[in-house]
């Protein structure tokens, strides 16, 4: 399996070269085209789990902000190619897992993967509450390429030691490393005045993924400008 990206940053497309028999795992809707000679079936978990065990899946993928249900597309009979777009306008990076590495995403930024991967609603704990992402992370397993997508660009880091992020930018982080939820540097005075909210520093050795734009504070922008409710 070959995956290219094309039209990065702003509007980044995955594509997916599939050999004969291969199989790509997609979030729901994700699937711009495909060629004819691919066939795509839809469940909640992979053949093996049994109706209880893909139930199960789909539930914890729900619970990440991901869709219960999620598309296989297999190439039959001679190559195949899968086109996917993520639904902000932003980047898409190509992640290669590997047996004895986690990646945690932020909720939505899975986009698709080898069916060696399984994603699943991890908890975080209360870091993850006051970090602006929910009670729960996506965390992906097994060996094989792995897609995720941002809101704006995406800037890869190898952290080695100390990293400290904007939980709003967050994308991406290999298992390897650990991270805390503080405060910005200035105490409540500049949290509450200043602009700047909570931070994530992480530690160790590892790859970091961050975004350049900040969803939650485009939303509240984009908010500003719309129009009030009538009543």
């Amino acid at each position: 399996m070959r995956i290219e990206i094309q039209y990065r940053p702003a509007y980044a497309l995955a594509i997916a070269h599939i050999e004969p028999g291969d199989t790509i795992l997609a979030e729901g809707g994700a699937m711009v085209s495909m060629s004819s000679n691919v066939k795509m079936e839809t469940s909640a978990g992979k053949k093996g789990d049994g109706m209880l065990g893909g139930l199960m899946k789909g539930l914890k993928r729900m619970v990440a902000g991901e869709s219960f249900f999620q598309n296989r597309f297999t190439a039959e009979g001679s190559e195949g190619h899968v086109t996917f777009a993520p639904t902000p306008v932003g980047d898409i990076a190509v992640y290669d897992l590997a047996e004895e590495l986690d990646l945690y995403m932020q909720s939505t930024a899975f986009l698709c993967s080898d069916d060696t991967i399984t994603t699943s609603a991890k908890w975080g704990g209360a870091k993850t509450f006051f970090g602006g992402e929910g009670l729960v992370m996506l965390k992906a397993t097994g060996a094989g390429p792995i897609v995720f997508n941002s809101f704006g660009g995406i800037q890869e880091i190898d952290v080695d030691g100390e990293f400290i992020v904007d939980t709003g930018h967050i994308v991406a982080f290999e298992s390897s490393l650990t991270f805390k939820v503080s405060r910005f540097g200035g105490g409540w005075k500049a949290f509450i005045f200043g602009g700047e909210g909570l931070v994530c520093r992480f530690t160790g050795s590892g790859k970091l993924w961050i975004q350049t734009r900040n969803m939650n504070e485009f939303g509240k922008l984009l908010g500003q400008k719309l129009p009030p409710r009538s009543s």
